[in-house]
């Protein structure tokens, strides 16, 4: 076994991360150019993916805390513990906001006292702006940086313990600033979106634990206060106490696969009325009473007061509630009955889990669509590309005896991305796996599910095309049913149709010519010999074209080409005269009637005929 073979093996069965970079760097020396690309490309997999992974881990570990634990000091270190271990920064800390200060309260990585208490003015340097929650700040050279507002003394600070790049995204809750959270590195860096994504993640965890650290202290003051303020203070101390249950039972709905249904019926329990959950357009996702019809005739004005100001509005017999993420607006909950003012706070509360549980969803749809891209992509390559993807179920099924086909879908201008989740969301419990590969989608599908694949297309009625293998088993005869595929949705698009699928076995060499004509359209067209039957059959009502076809297919047998028809054979011995009127006497001689059968094949590709 070759050492890239041999690595690849050990990369499959490998558990520690440590372990396999070592084995991985004690290898590099010995492998040529090609073998170290494969390497590196596994590694960056590799690497992505443990991110991904370690990411939704640590919401969900510290979603937990944020909602279970009083110790809301240990929570915040937690969180700057982990957002440093993701990112990989050199250190990360929440900074707290005063009246016109902000102070670092919680660090990780911070080797100077004077660094660890920092107190910035709201508005100087990175740390100051962020705390103003106004958008996210970042500098790749702190004391260099001119756009920034300095401080000597804080420069000093700074210098002293040598950070050069930091991001800091800030802390806010109900339009509420709290502070912000940074990581820093002490080399140049320019931060990617996936590490401001995270940091901006944890950030929004954050807020709530500093929020839930501000509500059990209320609750603690007023049981300390409860002997003298019985009377008074026993309905704030229920409906404290209510909420804290509202943030467990929601909680519990959405660590519980995050399924909306289910979310909604637990939502609904806690409120005590039916609901409706609808996405960021108003379509409705999940209604717990679809016969209450709660999406329809919502009040334009209430929805735009509750986007605007993220408080919950009443409108009629109804309450509205908006789920967000910064500017972005997620989704909107309909509550079925008009709510007390004392009790909207506890919608907005399941309107904030309901953006949770749809960030969640994008994020797990967003790893769906690039594992299935990396699958589709090693599956068409095939060969050595195919061990990294080894793992995945869908390619494990791929095996002899388990035949798939392989679809090639061109969607015009449709939306792409909108197709590829109804196919995904359709097809996901046969087995498919649907991603974008090139300039076209390709679904690999199980052959037993091609009919159910093709309803779901519906080409006709969608004005799609697609190009279709013959089933195949075995990973390595995919590429080959992806190059078939191929070829036929080539050869649709040449033929300038919409709404058609053609078979790649079926079309033979006329896929490869309509490949060349599609990277080179200045190249003759073939159905340029048919032209002439082609004007006579628009200009007469005839079909001509058809009849040639079929004489052609059925080997030039009259009798055959008339049961194609279904006409007398009478009637195909004078239209092939008419056909010799319009191309010449010498239509049939051997050389001219291949050209013509061949224009006639792929003048059929793009039309019902048979």
């Amino acid at each position: 076994m070759g050492t890239t073979e041999s690595l690849l093996a050990a990369v499959m069965a490998e558990e520690d991360p440590a372990r396999l970079e070592s084995a991985i760097a004690a290898a590099r020396d010995s492998l040529d150019e090609a073998d170290a690309r494969t390497l590196r490309a596994l590694q960056q997999r590799l690497a992505q993916g443990a991110r991904r992974e370690e990411l939704l881990r640590t919401v969900s570990s510290i979603a937990v805390d944020v909602t279970t634990r009083r110790d809301v000091v240990g929570v915040l270190h937690e969180i700057v513990r982990r957002t440093r271990l993701l990112t990989g920064a050199d250190m990360a800390y929440i900074a707290l906001n005063t009246a016109d200060t902000t102070f670092i309260r919680e660090s990780d990585g911070v080797r100077t006292e004077e660094y660890r208490t920092l107190r910035m003015p709201i508005g100087y340097g990175v740390l100051g702006r962020a705390a103003t929650g106004r958008a996210i700040v970042t500098t790749d050279d702190y004391l260099e940086d001119a756009a920034l507002s300095h401080i000597e003394e804080i420069d000093d600070i700074v210098r002293g313990e040598g950070v050069r790049s930091i991001l800091a995204v800030p802390m806010t809750l109900r339009e509420q600033v709290h502070g912000a959270l940074l990581i820093a590195d002490r080399t140049s860096r320019e931060y990617p979106p996936e590490t401001v994504d995270i940091v901006d993640t944890l950030s929004r965890h954050a807020s709530v634990a500093l929020d839930n650290a501000r509500r059990f202290e209320e609750v603690t003051g007023a049981l300390t206060s409860l002997s003298a303020r019985q009377d008074e203070d026993e309905e704030r101390m229920v409906e404290l106490h209510e909420i804290l249950d509202l943030d467990a039972g929601l909680l519990e709905a959405l660590l519980d696969g995050g399924d909306l249904d289910l979310f909604a019926r637990r939502a609904g329990e806690l409120l005590g009325a039916d609901l409706a959950l609808l996405d960021a357009s108003g379509v409705p996702m999940v209604e717990t009473d679809p016969g209450a019809h709660l999406a329809a005739g919502l009040d334009a004005e209430a929805l735009r007061a509750a986007r605007g100001t993220g408080v919950p509005a009443v409108s009629g017999g109804t309450t509205l509630a908006c789920a967000s993420s910064g500017s972005e607006h997620l989704g909107t909950l309909v509550v079925g009955r008009a709510l007390a003012p004392r009790l909207l706070p506890r919608v907005q509360r399941v309107a904030v889990f309901f953006g949770i549980l749809l960030l969640l969803g994008r994020a797990q749809q967003d790893d769906r669509r690039r594992r299935d891209r990396a699958v589709i992509d090693a599956l068409v390559r095939g060969g050595r590309e195919v061990d990294t993807v080894r793992g995945d179920a869908r390619v494990r099924a791929v095996r002899p005896g388990a035949a798939v086909r392989m679809v090639a879908i061109d969607a015009f201008d449709a939306d792409v991305g909108s197709l590829a989740d109804r196919l995904r969301e359709g097809m996901g419990h046969d087995g498919a796996v649907v991603a974008l590969h090139g300039d076209h989608l390709c679904v690999l599908v199980p052959d037993a599910a091609s009919d159910a694949l093709a309803a779901l297309l519906d080409v006709g009625a969608s004005g799609v095309n697609a190009g279709w293998s013959s089933p195949v088993e075995g990973t390595d005869r995919i590429p080959a049913a992806h190059r078939s595929a191929e070829l036929a949705l080539r050869s649709l698009a040449v033929l300038g149709v919409r709404g058609r699928s053609a078979d790649g076995e079926r079309i033979g060499m006329v896929g490869l010519l309509a490949e060349a004509i599609h990277r080179d359209p200045t190249l003759p067209s073939p159905l340029a010999v048919i032209g002439p039957l082609e004007d006579y059959d628009r200009e007469h009502g005839t079909e001509l074209t058809r009849s040639a076809w079929a004489f052609a297919e059925a080997g030039s047998h009259v009798p055959r080409t008339a049961r194609m028809l279904h006409v007398h054979p009478n009637t195909v011995r004078q239209r092939l005269e008419r056909i010799a009127g319009l191309l010449g006497e010498d239509w049939r001689t051997p050389a001219r009637f291949l050209d013509l059968h061949f224009a006639l094949r792929m003048w059929s590709l793009g039309r019902e005929v048979g």
